[in-house]
């Protein structure tokens, strides 16, 4: 039997108030903006919510940075839970690492709207139907952390009703054992998806995954990115679920500032203003990219060999600042650090020198007749796959024969 169509908002590691880490620079014009993005998204995650006009909201964890959060960030959540009480819309929070359960300290009184999951076991949460009280629309599974460290699984813990309607289970934890986070309440992919759940929400992983889609494992990501590992766009998802149970699941990008990291080959160019030039170009690119009026922040990484290996960290930050806007404005770009891997020019290499000769038996390889056949796409430059791999090798060898070859005098 059919049931109602609704929708729901699944966002994680909303990290309130928490400052950015890991800038080169900021200009004075720029800390305000910074110091107000986390809660400016959450601003916009409360408007996407009310005109979407989902019914219920689920947030996997994280919401605070740490366990004695700011009363300014305290306020900002009371005042956002309680408005989207104001339109009919529960809250859901399952606490994770940062804001644990029995050591989060705060200040206020949370809304009626709010369930806040309990530390160290499951429960579930009936959603009634707005419009028929007496049907559920669906069930919230969730669990919170009740300390920093939680390194048992919390997935076996979840066990679904058989009389549940359609149903999600909340969970902030490392799926798979995702590198670069705490392996914190971790678990493998099917442990989840073979427990009868329609929907995971999950928390912990700051970049955006969907795991399955049937059923539907999904890490939102968090927020707002606060350094420049978290790059690219940051938001929440919004799942559309039909009659059937089927979901639709959207992203919406809602950090007000993001990071960018731009990566550019100067191998060969002698003059500074020539890669100043290529870089406003790029970093245009890289602006007009970005949702409306959001800002960009940017770290350039330059690589390649070039006579500019001998400019000092000094000297980029000039040109840093000259591709910088100087002022406050709708989709700014601020170059926060260009950071040189360059290395000096090799020498020239004699016709009978080590790197000639490495590749005179390169040459001599005999590639099979049909890998153009297998492969029959050209490279960037229009190459065939003989010439591709013959470059790669040629610039292994460089790399690998760079100190014997020796470098040019600046």
């Amino acid at each position: 039997m059919p049931g109602r169509p609704f929708r729901f908002l699944h966002a994680a590691d909303l990290h309130l108030d928490s400052p950015f880490r890991g800038l080169g620079r900021v200009a004075p014009w720029l800390r305000p903006v910074l110091q107000d993005a986390s809660l400016e998204a959450f601003r916009r995650l409360l408007d996407l919510a009310v005109d979407e006009s989902v019914d219920l909201v689920v947030w996997a964890g994280d919401v605070f940075d740490h366990t004695a959060p700011s009363l300014r960030a305290q306020f900002a959540l009371r005042d956002g839970i309680a408005r989207l009480g104001d339109h009919g819309i529960p809250v859901f929070w399952a606490h994770g690492n940062h804001d644990p359960f029995d050591a989060l300290a705060v200040d206020i009184d949370w809304p009626a709207n709010l369930t806040r999951f309990p530390a160290g076991r499951v429960e579930h949460v009936v959603v009634p139907d707005p419009a028929d009280p007496a049907h559920p629309l669906c069930a919230v599974y969730g669990i919170s952390y009740p300390e920093a460290r939680v390194l048992e699984s919390y997935a076996e813990q979840f066990l679904r009703d058989d009389e549940a309607p359609w149903a999600m289970a909340v969970l902030h934890g490392n799926v798979g054992g995702q590198p670069g986070h705490d392996n914190y309440a971790p678990a493998r992919l099917m442990d989840l998806t073979t427990r009868g759940f329609d929907y995971w929400a999950l928390g912990h992983i700051h970049h955006r995954a969907v795991l399955s889609e049937s059923p539907w494992v999904v890490y939102p990501g968090n927020l707002q990115g606060r350094h420049p590992r978290e790059d690219g766009a940051k938001g929440a998802m919004v799942a559309h679920v039909d009659e059937w149970g089927a979901a639709r699941v959207v992203f919406h990008s809602l950090a007000p500032v993001v990071w960018r990291t731009l990566a550019l080959d100067v191998t060969g160019e002698a003059y500074a203003d020539r890669v100043e030039e290529r870089l406003g170009d790029a970093l245009a690119a890289a602006g007009g990219s970005a949702q409306g009026d959001d800002g960009t922040l940017v770290r350039v990484e330059l690589t390649g060999r070039s006579p500019l290996a001998r400019l000092a960290p000094d000297d980029w930050l000039v040109m840093a600042e000259r591709l910088s806007d100087r002022a406050p404005r709708p989709g700014f770009v601020f170059v926060e650090s260009i950071v040189s891997h360059l290395g000096r020019p090799l020498a020239p290499d004699p016709p009978d020198g080590l790197l000639s000769r490495a590749l005179a038996e390169v040459d001599r390889l005999a590639l099979p007749s049909d890998w153009n056949a297998v492969w029959p796409f050209p490279d960037a430059w229009g190459r065939p796959l003989a010439q591709q791999v013959r470059q790669r090798v040629q610039d292994r060898l460089r790399a690998a024969l760079g100190d014997e070859l020796g470098e040019e005098d600046p």
